[in-house]
C-alpha cells in the first residue's frame, strides 16, 4: 500500500512556497528594511547636521515583484540617495554656473567650482546596505 503524490504536486508545492516567501516579505520583511534604512539615514543627517528628510519622506513602500520562480523585495529612494550613500569626494564642477551661496549670503556666477573644497564632500552614509544587513541578521535569527 503505497501513497500516491497527484502529478502537480512539486508545481503546487513550489508555488504554495513562493506566494508565502513573497507574503512574509511584503508584510514582514519590507517594512522592517524601509524602518531600518530611515533610522539610518536619521542618525546619519543627526551626525553630519544634514537637512535630508527627502530621502525617507519620499522612499516609496516595499514592493513584491514575484514571477514564477523568484521573488523581488524593491524598495526606491528617491533621486540623489546615492550621493549620500556611498558619499562624494570633493571635485570641480564646470559649466555656467548661477547659485545662490548661503555662507556669503550672495548670488554666485562662475564657470567653475571646487565643491566640496570647503566640506570635504560628503561622507558616505551606508544607511541602505546596513538597513540591508540588519535585515539578513533578523531573517537569519
Amino acid at each position: 500500500m503505497g501513497l500516491e503524490l497527484e502529478n502537480e504536486f512539486e508545481a503546487l508545492a513550489e508555488q504554495a512556497l513562493l506566494s508565502n516567501v513573497a507574503s512574509t516579505l511584503r508584510d514582514d520583511y519590507g517594512p522592517l528594511l524601509k524602518d531600518a534604512v530611515e533610522k539610518n539615514f536619521k542618525a546619519y543627517a543627526a551626525a553630519n547636521d544634514y537637512d535630508i528628510s527627502f530621502i525617507w519622506d519620499a522612499a516609496e513602500d516595499p514592493v513584491v515583484k514575484r514571477s514564477q520562480q523568484s521573488v523581488q523585495l524593491r524598495i526606491e529612494w528617491p533621486g540623489l540617495t546615492a550621493l549620500f550613500e556611498l558619499g562624494v569626494e570633493p571635485h570641480t564642477i564646470t559649466g555656467d554656473l548661477h547659485f545662490y551661496w548661503e555662507a556669503k549670503d550672495m548670488w554666485i556666477q562662475t564657470d567653475s567650482v571646487n565643491w566640496g573644497s570647503e566640506t570635504g564632500g560628503i561622507p558616505e552614509s551606508r544607511a541602505i546596505r546596513n538597513g540591508l544587513e540588519d535585515l539578513r541578521q533578523e531573517i537569519q535569527r
